[in-house]
């Protein structure tokens, strides 16, 4: 970790703008950069999250674009957890022709939360190593719930830190399922208005 010195008083005024010019070139950077490695710059999928750098997860929009979308923002890995009764020939082509691989570990509800479906998603992310991925379901829901287990089974997240991970990825309605997956009490009550 760095420490800023306290030698004169007169460094700060001459540093504060040079930091401030220094950000902006690394902001307008970072703005060039994100369409070819994060995520797009603008959503392509539906309640489109970034949990963590170079995946992305959301819900299919009923759209082909958004397969082009995710290959032009960096991405060429396609996990899909949805069951092959939701996805259409039409849908398969558009993935296809956009020059993305797509892989399924099918989740269709809290059944599939299990250790064989959470080894089977950690294998897949293992051999990306890294590269821009995308992870979705019909709403983003299915995918932080797998996520949240896959780290506290294989990667070693606390019960916690897999919540949170699961929330971040999109997870709603399969979070009571998760909390008893992890060991946790239910989530408290809304409080009255």
């Amino acid at each position: 970790m760095t420490h800023a010195t306290t030698a004169s008083r007169r460094r700060p005024a001459v540093l504060l703008p040079a930091a401030l010019l220094l950000m902006a070139g690394a902001g307008a950077l970072v703005a060039r950069q994100a369409p070819e490695g994060g995520a797009p710059a603008t959503p392509a999928l539906v309640h489109q999250r970034q949990p963590e750098p170079g995946l992305i997860t959301g819900g299919v929009p009923e759209t082909s674009t958004v397969w082009e979308a995710l290959a032009r923002s960096g991405v060429r890995l396609v996990i899909d957890l949805r069951a092959d009764q939701e996805v259409g020939a039409d849908e398969l082509a558009a993935i296809a022709a956009a020059g993305l691989r797509r892989e399924v570990v099918t989740v269709t509800g809290e059944a599939e939360l299990d250790l064989p479906t959470a080894r089977a998603l950690d294998a897949l992310l293992d051999a990306a190593e890294g590269s821009p991925t995308a992870i979705v379901c019909s709403s983003g829901n299915r995918v932080g719930a797998l996520l949240a287990v896959e780290g506290f089974w294989l990667d070693g997240l606390s019960a916690e830190a897999a919540l949170e991970r699961g929330l971040a990825a999109g997870m709603t309605r399969l979070e009571p399922s998760v909390r008893q997956l992890l060991g946790l009490p239910p989530a408290p009550p809304p409080p009255a208005d």
